[in-house]
């Protein structure tokens, strides 16, 4: 395993799909990390990009072909990408790396402009010599179809903060390992709650999922979808039915 990972706690999953890919050489060019704020999705495309630079963590902002992008604060509070600071990132990916590749990371990604991620998509397509374009993410609907159909997302779940109530937790539990009638029966009290703070939930139901060796790719990926669903139509019920049909495919 790559020695930057060492000072990670969790989140095995998504580093061992990072080292599978490496392993297989398969690492994409582009990939998207996402999930909630405060999820350890930074950290982990840190120490990522360290690993394919060949340096530590803390020798990572020194190193030539490092670029680190980030949304800056306006007076009015608001964050946004300064848009000389993306040309001169694009410029960069498009140059020769000094020693052999480019590793970019784009931090709250989601909030860069359909204009920003249109000139993105050219490095993603035809990315110069060994470039990986990490995007870090925190609401995947903001990010253009084209964008995430050229790259591999990898969800992560939210560090919980505060406690999820038992009776959620036994929820969880029920739903990562019972009889499909029973993964329904818990989705649709699940989608009955009135007070119900979602990611917290669904944090949890990855920590299940890592706990008991069930947190494929394809079941975190499901996980994710699962938020997206809830966003977008507000229909928790539906959502998690869909979650217990899906889970029940990758066991």
């Amino acid at each position: 395993m790559m020695s930057t990972f060492s000072h990670i706690s969790g989140h095995k999953p998504q580093i061992s799909a990072f080292l599978d890919m490496l392993e297989r050489g398969t690492l994409p060019h582009g990939l998207v990390l996402a999930g909630a704020e405060h999820s350890g999705k930074s950290m982990v495309a840190r120490a990522l990009a360290a690993g394919l630079l060949g340096v530590s963590n803390d020798d990572l902002a020194r190193h030539p072909d490092f670029i680190s992008m980030a949304p800056i604060v306006r007076d009015s509070g608001s964050r946004a990408y300064d848009l000389d600071d993306i040309r001169d990132a694009l410029v960069r990916l498009g140059q020769s790396a000094i020693h052999g590749q480019t590793v970019a990371i784009f931090d709250d990604a989601n909030i860069l402009s359909t204009a920003a991620q249109n000139a993105l998509l050219k490095t993603l397509e035809e990315p110069s010599g060994k470039t990986v374009v990490i995007l870090v993410v925190h609401e995947l609907s903001a990010m253009l179809p084209t964008v995430l159909s050229r790259t591999v997302t990898i969800p992560f779940a939210p560090n919980l903060d505060r406690i999820v109530p038992a009776e959620c937790l036994d929820d969880v539990k029920n739903l990562t390992s019972s009889s499909l009638v029973e993964r329904l029966k818990v989705a649709q009290n699940l989608g009955k709650r009135e007070v119900l703070d979602v990611d917290e939930l669904l944090g949890a139901l990855v920590l299940e999922l890592e706990r008991s060796e069930r947190a494929t790719s394809k079941a975190l990926s499901a996980v994710l979808k699962t938020r997206e669903r809830i966003a977008a139509n507000g229909n928790s019920t539906i959502a998690f039915e869909q979650l217990a049909l899906q889970l029940g495919k990758y066991e």
